[in-house]
């Protein structure tokens, strides 16, 4: 990964509004002058969730706004920290420190970028799918998300085609739609125009239709629970493309002085502890699950 020297900034957040959507899953928007500029798809913040909760609690970026200086995030309620943070109203005010952590590597250029998400893991991939086609360089991002829960965004169904795909796997978000972002959602659960099965498997089948110039181009980027990501470094393995997986962990500081966050990673130099906080999140597949 490339660590770019960032600024973590402090500063108290207005809570623009705050949505809930099925399964006690929450989209929040903060007004957030300083990190809404500098936030970078992959790079976390640290947010207070209240007086009575000891600990921060952190979160992917979903998407940040420079124009509107904003920031969103997904989550859903698991613990104290974040049923208080699901109380906030429009007009309340939140302690929010970021951008944090070492974001997703973008820049192998004419690449065709491969999101996978899964759950409360799709903010972090869902910004850098939308992130690299408002760059306008060539990219040509594919997304493929999947949800247990009913998907906290709203969904279409896509007029975009999608090689591999079902005629009844058709349901995109809009957002990705409406940007012209390829996008199927897969759910173990049945939910139309998905694809019933897991996420992993989905985006299989549409790299089963590349060439082998086109599979040169590609680069999975994943966040999601640890099967999902074990499941997309596998998929990296058999069809010898780069991937990258940002982590989920419990984190105490996010500064990287705790080291409560640490992780396991083979490195060419051998075996090392890194820290999710500031080494991470995101780490190449090899070097979480080695082939």
């Amino acid at each position: 990964m490339v660590h770019r020297s960032a600024t973590v900034f402090e500063e108290k957040s207005r809570v623009i509004q705050q949505i809930e959507f099925a399964g006690e899953q929450f989209v929040l928007t903060l007004e957030a002058h300083k990190s809404s500029i500098t936030a970078l798809p992959g790079e976390f913040a640290f947010v207070d969730c209240g007086e009575n909760i000891l600990l921060r609690r952190p979160l992917s970026y979903l998407r940040a706004n420079k124009e509107q200086k904003t920031v969103e995030f997904l989550y859903k309620i698991i613990g104290p920290g974040l049923e208080a943070l699901s109380k906030l109203q429009p007009g309340d005010e939140v302690s929010l420190m970021g951008p944090i952590g070492t974001g997703f590597n973008f820049e192998k250029p004419n690449q065709i970028p491969v999101v996978i998400g899964g759950g409360v893991g799709i903010p972090p991939v869902l910004f850098l799918a939308e992130y690299l086609k408002n760059l306008n360089q060539g990219h040509a991002p594919i997304a493929f998300f999947g949800s247990e829960l009913p998907f906290p965004f709203a969904t279409v169904k896509s007029s975009i085609k999608v090689g591999g795909m079902k005629n009844d796997n058709n349901t995109s978000i809009v957002d990705m739609e409406n940007k012209n972002i390829p996008c199927r959602l897969a759910s173990l659960n049945d939910f139309e125009g998905c694809y019933q099965g897991y996420v992993t498997a989905l985006a299989e089948q549409w790299i089963r239709t590349l060439s082998k110039e086109e599979l040169k181009r590609i680069v999975i980027y994943a966040c999601g629970p640890e099967p999902m990501l074990q499941a997309a470094a596998k998929l990296a393995e058999v069809y010898q493309i780069d991937c990258q997986l940002s982590l989920e962990e419990f984190m105490a500081c996010a500064i990287g002085g705790c080291a409560g966050c640490v992780v396991e990673v083979t490195l060419p130099e051998g075996v090392a502890m890194k820290r999710v906080c500031v080494d991470g999140p995101v780490f190449d597949a090899q070097s979480i699950f080695p082939r």
